[in-house]
């Protein structure tokens, strides 16, 4: 039978050194082990002998290149022929070099081969000390730990990350970030705001690019804030450097009218038109107004009767059609000479705009960026009523009961 056949061989195979009046050296117990890198690691290997009792003397060694990991390299273990076995050991050396997983291969050898001793197996024990002294490295930030960038007008504008990977620089590995703060969300000015950044092999630096969006929409200073959360492939992350700041200057000084309408009487007097930057609908600042901003305007007019005409019944009062706010001055006038005459009118309209594509400076057109101006209707438009009749000649008598109905020119 199958199974009677292997047990022969087996029994067999373990008599033959005594069958033979032979002796046989091998490992006994553990041959493969797993390690920390630390001063207190020992590894024990037994060496034990079978057959005919004989004193016999072992060595164990290291095949390969000795780097440095064990404090010796080699040993020898007598085993009289009154014994059995004997115990050696191997001690770990824990340096401070980053190192990654590293497997080693010690031989089992006789220091005087005989015919009569010879060696069995197994013959060769393996050692694998894991991964220390950050051998993958430690992930960190490597700049200032606050940056102040400006929204650039029209384009994007990209803020360098460099992040650095110290100790070792064994394997690819990747951390993952995201932008916190505020007080808008962020995805409204940084992109993206959240990710991953990978070291190859070997690479201890890496710049990473984030980008300042251009959303045209009025802020005041904003803090963010790029957090280093997770980390793949055996790194660390520096909690100390972990996350830096990001100041977006206040941006996008908002240009309007004040109002979008204005109502005036046809008399000689002087209409203000008010141009605001750089404030919002309730008059708390916003956006920015340290630099010189300019837009120009035209305007606007009809050749119907409902439409007020240029030089007729206003007058532009200004020099040119360039409006200039210098820095820190959040508001300008258009003045406008409305015309007294002497000619019927009904209500008549022009309009002011400001004009998008003439917009100078960090700043944003919003609206009301239309304004409407109407002339009230003067000089008795529509006509004057009164009574044209006999009754202003002479009195007129008329009889109550015979007279129904009256009339008169």
């Amino acid at each position: 039978m199958p199974s009677t056949t292997l047990l022969v061989n087996l029994l067999s195979t373990l008599l033959i050194p005594f069958v033979f009046g032979e002796t046989e050296i091998r490992f006994a117990g553990h041959t493969e082990f797993v390690v920390n890198e630390t001063s207190t690691t020992v590894i024990r290997l037994i060496i034990e002998r079978l057959g005919e009792p004989a004193n016999v003397t072992a060595l164990v060694s290291l095949h390969g290149e000795d780097t440095g990991d064990f404090l010796d390299t080699y040993a020898a273990a007598f085993i009289p022929a009154g014994e059995t076995n004997r115990t050696v050991y191997i001690a770990v050396c824990d340096d401070d070099l980053p190192e990654p997983d590293e497997t080693f291969i010690f031989h089992l050898t006789l220091q005087k081969p005989s015919a009569n001793v010879k060696l069995g197996w197994p013959r060769t024990v393996t050692i694998t000390i894991l991964s220390n002294d950050n051998a993958f490295g430690v992930i960190s930030f490597n700049m200032p730990s606050s940056v102040t960038v400006r929204e650039p007008r029209g384009r994007n504008e990209s803020v360098p990350l460099t992040l650095i990977r110290e100790k070792g620089t064994y394997g690819m590995v990747t951390v993952t970030f995201e932008v916190e703060g505020g007080p808008n969300p962020p995805e409204e000015d940084l992109s993206p705001v959240s990710g991953n950044i990978t070291f190859p092999p070997g690479r201890a630096t890496v710049i990473y690019n984030l980008t300042v969006l251009d959303d045209e929409i009025p802020e005041n200073d904003e803090i963010f804030f790029i957090q280093l959360k997770s980390v793949e492939g055996g790194a660390e992350i520096n909690i100390s450097r972990s996350s830096v700041e990001i100041i977006i200057k206040k941006n996008d000084g908002p240009v309007r009218f004040f109002q979008s309408l204005y109502l005036v009487p046809e008399e000689d007097h002087t209409l203000i038109i008010p141009v605001v930057r750089g404030k919002d609908n309730n008059g708390n600042l916003i956006g920015s107004d340290e630099y010189e901003v300019s837009i120009r305007y035209t305007v606007i007019t009809g050749n119907s009767t409902a439409h007020a005409q240029q030089n007729l019944d206003f007058i532009d009062l200004q020099p040119n059609t360039t409006i200039v706010f210098p820095p820190f001055i959040h508001e300008s006038h258009l003045k406008f000479q409305i015309v007294d005459d002497a000619i019927p009118e009904i209500a008549e309209s022009f309009h002011i705009v400001l004009l998008k594509d003439s917009l100078r400076g960090d700043a944003v057109l919003i609206r009301p960026s239309v304004v409407q101006v109407t002339i009230k209707p003067n000089d008795k438009p529509y006509g004057v009523l009164s009574f044209n009749s006999v009754l202003f000649e002479r009195p007129v008598i008329i009889d109550e009961d015979t007279t129904s109905r009256y009339g008169s020119c």
